[in-house]
């Protein structure tokens, strides 16, 4: 923080360290084999409002970068949808076969926002699971650089156990947010 901001009170936020989300790409097989979870072939990353069609553009720009598909797999692509929430949030939802080129493609959206100077738009990437008849989210918090489980049980109820029990399954593989107190709640997740 430099001397003027000091001065008029105002403070910067921390730049997102949008690094740790690739964590999840070897995580995962932790969270499969030992948590019971099963990758639901999509993820998810949210945004403040941007700026005039910027949201649009970047969707665009995704997209078709993610539509060349992959030689090895003839055809495999990923998809790229659009969502705002019920808070009126922007959704980005990619979804694919290939765990490792979501998370890489979430990289590459946090990646272009940066280099426009848009970080401070990031809020989290959003990886849902299926258990039990259920859905997971483990959510990435790009101001914090790290993860935490949220389990919904219900009507706006979650499964705290559960996400206890995860995030000790996961503390070895992922940078799990120590305060639990960060642990929000996302509803009505479009992903």
């Amino acid at each position: 923080m430099g001397f003027l901001d000091s001065l008029i009170g105002r403070t910067r936020m921390p730049k997102p360290n949008e690094d740790h989300v690739f964590a999840m790409s070897t995580a995962v097989l932790t969270l499969e084999a030992a948590g019971g979870l099963k990758a639901a072939g999509r993820v998810g990353i949210v945004f403040k409002a941007l700026p005039s069609g910027r949201f649009l553009q970047l969707v665009q720009d995704t997209s078709a970068m993610l539509q060349v598909p992959d030689q090895a797999v003839p055809g495999d692509t990923l998809k790229v949808t659009q969502d705002r929430d019920e808070l009126g949030f922007e959704w980005m939802v990619v979804q694919g076969p290939d765990f490792q080129a979501l998370v890489a493609a979430l990289h590459g959206v946090a990646e272009n926002l940066l280099e426009d100077g848009l970080g401070d738009c990031l809020l989290a990437a959003v990886f849902p699971f299926h258990a039990e008849g259920r859905t997971v989210y483990w959510i990435y918090g790009y101001k914090q650089g790290t993860f935490y489980p949220f389990v919904p049980s219900g009507d706006h109820r979650r499964d705290n156990a559960e996400e206890l029990r995860l995030a000790a399954v996961a503390k070895g593989e992922l940078p799990v947010e120590a305060d639990l107190g960060s642990w929000f709640a996302l509803w009505g997740v479009p992903v």
